[in-house]
């Protein structure tokens, strides 16, 4: 953002804001009618909210197009309709005057989406606005399925700002419902000039800018004002990628529909040979599992027998039983033909765009822990190692793609956190963990790794059993060891849950002063919540670093702990180096480093034995590029503070 935002704290108070009524919504659609909005643009003091009105979420599939664009303050709002000339006056005026201050409530939807039909600048027009969303979620992270307001503009006015307003939305869908249109049609179909379409495009960017002022006194009372900066360059960095997409090879996709939709049925005859006429019916495949010999323990709430992915896995891995083992493997098969087919590679083709890239979308702020998400396709979710799906996204012409990921942050965000003794002696002297427990606690490095990991995402003992087949009574014993082992990581855990089982406070604070609401019920959940987003501020620095560095423009995806990125060929190795040193970092004495790995024209080169290789980063490369971390930066930078 630029510098010469301020967090307005010359705005009106609260209850002033409250007790204004809203004036009017005016459909802009003459001169003279934009002469009133450019006389009240002219005497406005207040920052300007803005907000668009589309057919759909897609923002760059070919049928997508805007239906209008709003300006409003806390009591009056002007709509302007797509095709009309005083749409692109009223965004020009308001770009040309820098002055003006803006609010959005998921901007880069608005922003991406006035760039590719608004002659607006994504980033430039991003650079000046405050997102409510992001607002919402550093106030309260958690969903409304979690007990939280959730992050949706109508809930959260309807929480912060004014619980007895109307909800012109629910006007909207009786509409739709009457005139026989889905909701997904009535968005595309109901005219931009209906009055109900109308006032309910006026109303939201009025609660936007109703909203703002009750999210900041939030915020500023959770002391969090220090994240806002942060969290705004993240979300430029993510719209950037969003805007450049990824080239696709459609000749490839295609082909990869037939062969996944042709495998799919090739194992449903299987699977009905067996006996088994629905493979998506847990029943069915039960009773013919345990015709087979197989003993199935676990059941789900309701009392039915459980057969989920884990339990074919290990049944599919068992030589003991070779029928079962071929089912088992036959169902994860169709399942897995239909499901990927689905949600990656024609998801794919369906939301790309006119040159051949899609564009997934990337939530810079998701979840409860701020890790990042990406959609439309959720190509975070791709089936690890696999290739055959990654090969259909392409580096740019003449590039090669690359991919530069933390080597096992959470375990080393968790030694940096708890200091424990022994996890810090193992990273400091580039010894191996897994072997560590391993060698500790008296198992296989497998297990030892699955242990590990279920330390961090909060597994237990019943937890370990199930992916590691093993018994409870064998897991409990493993846990036991390990809180030996690593008496500082049980320390910090013990630390953590403390208050929230004492009631004392129902949050824990993160490394990066994240105040992280934990469910009385699961205060085990404190250390993890703490470790994944630790580990994502940790890569949230990495790519401010990159973007400071000039890596950014060859920056493709974040997937997880990764970034994913199109080098040019003939720079693709230096550059691959270099970036990784850039991403390296340290916490708390904890050297955080990074793998990174060169491969060919396709992401999918990266998975396969083939034309590419991880690049080592030797000492001096490390004199010579790297960088130091942002955190006293974000924690002390006036810029940041409300």
């Amino acid at each position: 953002m630029s510098d010469n935002i301020t967090l307005f704290d010359e705005w009106l108070h609260e209850q002033d804001i409250l007790d204004e009524p809203v004036q009017k919504v005016t459909l802009v659609r003459s001169d003279d009618e934009f002469a009133v909005f450019r006389d009240w643009l002219f005497t406005h003091k207040r920052p300007l909210a803005y907000d668009i009105e589309a057919t759909g979420l897609d923002t760059y599939a070919p049928t997508w197009e805007i239906k209008s664009i709003q300006w409003g303050d806390t009591s009056e709002a002007f709509v302007f309709i797509w095709g009309e000339p005083w749409f692109q006056k009223s965004i020009d005026i308001i770009m040309e005057n820098t002055d003006y201050r803006l609010l959005a409530h998921n901007a880069a939807y608005d922003a991406l989406g006035l760039d590719r039909h608004g002659h607006v600048d994504a980033i430039e027009l991003l650079k000046r606005t405050y997102d409510t969303k992001i607002l919402s979620h550093l106030a309260d992270p958690r969903s409304r399925k979690e007990g939280g307001v959730g992050h949706s503009l109508k809930g959260l006015a309807a929480f912060h700002v004014d619980k007895s307003a109307p909800d012109s939305q629910t006007a909207l869908k009786k509409i739709f419902k009457d005139n026989g249109w889905s909701d997904k049609d009535g968005w595309r179909l109901i005219p931009a000039t209906h009055p109900t379409m109308v006032h309910y495009a006026g109303m939201d960017v009025v609660l936007t800018a109703r909203l703002y002022p009750k999210l900041v006194k939030e915020i500023k009372r959770q002391t969090m004002g220090h994240l806002v900066k942060y969290e705004h360059r993240l979300l430029l960095l993510v719209s950037e990628m969003e805007r450049r997409g990824i080239r696709m090879d459609v000749e490839y996709a295609e082909k990869l529909v037939h062969k996944m939709t042709q495998d799919e049925k090739d194992n449903i005859e299987i699977i009905k040979n067996f006996g088994v006429n629905n493979h998506n019916s847990t029943r069915d495949v039960a009773a013919v599992l345990q015709d087979m010999g197989v003993k199935l323990i676990e059941t789900t709430n309701s009392g039915a027998l459980k057969v989920d992915k884990t339990i074919l896995n290990n049944i599919m891995n068992d030589a003991s039983n070779p029928k079962a083992s071929q089912l088992a493997s036959s169902i994860m098969m169709a399942k897995n033909s239909a499901k990927w087919r689905d949600a990656y590679v024609v998801a794919s083709l369906e939301n790309m765009d006119s040159d051949g890239r899609v564009h997934p979308k990337i939530n810079s702020l998701h979840a409860r822990t701020g890790r990042m998400s990406i959609s439309h396709p959720p190509l975070q979710q791709l089936p690890a190692g696999n290739d055959a799906i990654r090969r259909m996204f392409l580096a740019e012409e003449g590039c090669k793609m690359a991919s530069i990921d933390f080597a096992g942050v959470e375990l080393r965000v968790l030694a940096a956190l708890s200091q424990d003794p022994v996890m810090v002696d193992v990273f400091r002297n580039g010894g191996d963990l897994h072997q560590t427990t391993a060698d500790n606690v008296n198992i296989s490095r497998k297990v030892a790794k699955t242990v590990n990991f279920a330390k961090v995402y909060g597994g237990g003992p019943k937890t370990i059993a199930r992916q590691a087949n093993i018994s409870v009574d064998e897991a409990q014993n493993v846990c036991d060891l390990f809180d030996v082992t690593y008496k500082g990581v049980t320390q910090l855990a013990h630390q953590l849950a403390s208050p929230i089982k004492k009631k004392a406070r129902n949050y824990v604070i993160t490394h990066y002063g994240r105040k992280l609401p934990v469910d009385e019920q699961r205060p085990y959940a404190a250390l993890n919540y703490c470790i994944q987003s630790t580990a994502r501020d940790v890569l949230g620095e990495a790519m401010i670093r990159l973007a400071d560095s000039g890596y950014w423009d060859y920056a493709v995806l974040p997937i997880h702990d990764e970034v994913l990125f199109s080098f040019p060929s003939e720079m693709a190795e230096q550059l691959c180096i270099e970036a990784g040193v850039t991403m390296e970092t340290v916490l708390k004495d904890i050297h955080i480093s990074t793998d990174p790995d060169l491969g060919g024209n396709s992401w999918g080169t990266l998975y396969t034995d083939g034309e590419h290789g991880e690049i080592e980063i030797k000492n001096d490369d490390r004199l010579q590029y790297g960088d130091e971390s942002l955190v006293n930066h974000l924690k002390e930078s006036e810029l940041l503070a409300f």
